[in-house]
Order: C-alpha cells, then structure tokens, then sequence
C-alpha cells in the first residue's frame, strides 16, 4: 500500500522561508527601491556592498545579485506584458496597495478580483521585475 500524499509530506523536513535571486544592474538601487517603495529591511553583503544584498518583509525574502556583463531578466520580457517574478500572499491586499502607493511604487493597474480566486495587484521594480501581491477570496 502506497502512502498518501499527506503522509509522505508529515515526513518532509518543513521548509519555513524563501528567497528568490534576481540579478540586478545596480544592487544598491534594488536595496533602496525595495526599502522606500515597498518597506523592506535591507542588508548589504559587508566585503562586497556593491554586489550582494538581500531584503525582507516578513517572511518574503529577495536577494539582489549583479555581474559583470550580466544583466536582469525579468519573466515579463519573455512573458509580456506583466509576467511576474514572484507572487507573494498577503493578509490584506487593498491595506498594502494603499501603502504601497502612498510610498511611490509603481503600481500595474488595479487592485483586481482574479477569474481564478485570488484578488491582487502588481508591482514593477526598477529592473523591470514583477511582484504580484495577492490574498485568496473564501
């Protein structure tokens, strides 16, 4: 008898964050943008400010990578026109549009009820990168 799929997942070692990579073509920039436009905590990597950092709200993570000769690569070049790049779920999406727009960010449209459930509203970064926030409708 095979074990059901909830059991095989009670045995996983539970994974409690994550953090997406997204290369960047100025990482103090990115820092500052995620910091003032969308209230992220943001360190810099100590030997090399220039190259690494990572920034946090709550338990979304991001991390900022630039390389020579190495430029960004947002989803929505290859997906146009607004493909995201990372989908982050919220408790209150309209409180964080608000905020978010308060702070200057660039907001994609409206604050949207989705054909699949979900209402939600899109950020582009200043490398082009999209972050959808979202909240699932009950």
């Amino acid at each position: 008898m095979s074990a059901t799929p909830s059991s095989r997942l009670d045995r996983l070692t539970k994974v409690t964050a994550h953090a997406t990579v997204l290369l960047v073509e100025d990482v103090k920039v990115a820092g500052e943008f995620y910091r003032d436009k969308l209230g992220f905590e943001v360190t810099y990597f100590d030997k090399n400010p220039s190259h690494y950092a990572y920034a946090n709200r709550g338990e979304m993570w991001v991390h900022f990578a630039r390389f020579a000769d190495v430029g960004p690569a947002p989803n929505s070049v290859a997906v146009p026109p607004d493909m995201f790049d990372a989908y982050v779920y919220v408790d209150d999406v309209d409180a964080l549009h608000a905020e978010l727009v308060g702070r200057g960010a660039e907001i994609m449209g409206v604050v949207t009820d989705t054909e699949y459930g979900c209402r939600e509203f899109r950020v582009r970064d200043p490398d082009g990168y999209v972050l959808a926030f979202e909240k699932v409708l009950s």
